[in-house]
């Protein structure tokens, strides 16, 4: 009869707190990004980006949900339990996380954006020959990413040619140009830039928004990004 009571008690007490702690919990719902993003805790490491209800940007979410398996590139819209926590550690999340349902989970397209994606949308300025800065230069590229076509300004005239693109590697072909008559100073820098890329296979790479060309590991030419016009 006692064992019976006390088991009794001990239910009733099971049930008391699980209600309680039910009741203790807030649901929340999270928008999850497809992608991770780095992030520090108590060290570096990477978190889940989520928005909230109210949220315009995605904000880093430091805390595991408990019941949750994120997969990269999905989506997910979720409902989360979220209770406070007692006796928090100083460098631990105030709150613990429960997935309570998946209402969404979507494929998202992957970005397949790159770097010549980039030169692609911009035209580019000539500011440094053969290690040689290069002030208000009139010398400028652009290219055409459906057509494999360069062109620009060499001085006072226009250049145009095709080109090819493989594996970090830039090559020039069949340059040509107009032949107005120029300055000395516009001849003397024309000619330099012609020849030096006439024809030739470069290494490149773009890096704080200029555009690269290497001879082996010498750096000859650096272009800035321009707006397109």
């Amino acid at each position: 009869m006692i064992k019976s009571i006390a088991a009794k008690l001990v239910l009733t007490l099971t049930l008391i707190l699980g209600i309680n702690m039910v009741s203790n919990a807030d649901v929340i719902r999270l928008v999850v990004k497809e992608d991770l993003a780095s992030c520090t805790g108590v060290a570096p490491m990477t978190c889940m980006q989520v928005k909230y209800k109210n949220s315009k940007n995605w904000e880093l979410f430091y805390s595991p949900i408990s019941g949750f398996k994120y997969q990269p590139g999905y989506r997910y819209v979720i409902l989360v339990n979220r209770t406070k926590r007692t006796n928090v550690p100083a460098d631990a999340s105030a709150y613990e996380y429960k997935l309570k349902k998946v209402l969404r989970k979507v494929k998202m397209k992957q970005n397949t954006t790159t770097a010549w994606d980039f030169v692609l949308k911009h035209k580019w300025k000539l500011i440094q020959m053969n290690g040689v800065t290069q002030n208000d230069s009139p010398v400028y590229m652009t290219f055409d990413g459906e057509q494999k076509r360069v062109s620009g300004k060499s001085g006072c005239n226009s250049f145009f040619g095709g080109y090819d693109k493989s594996d970090g590697k830039l090559s020039f072909k069949q340059m040509a140009g107009t032949m107005m008559a120029c300055s000395p100073e516009l001849n003397k820098l024309e000619r330099e830039f012609l020849t030096l890329i006439g024809d030739k296979t470069f290494k490149y790479d773009v890096a704080e928004q200029t555009l690269n060309l290497y001879q082996g590991n010498k750096l000859v030419l650096m272009f800035g990004m321009a707006p397109l016009k």
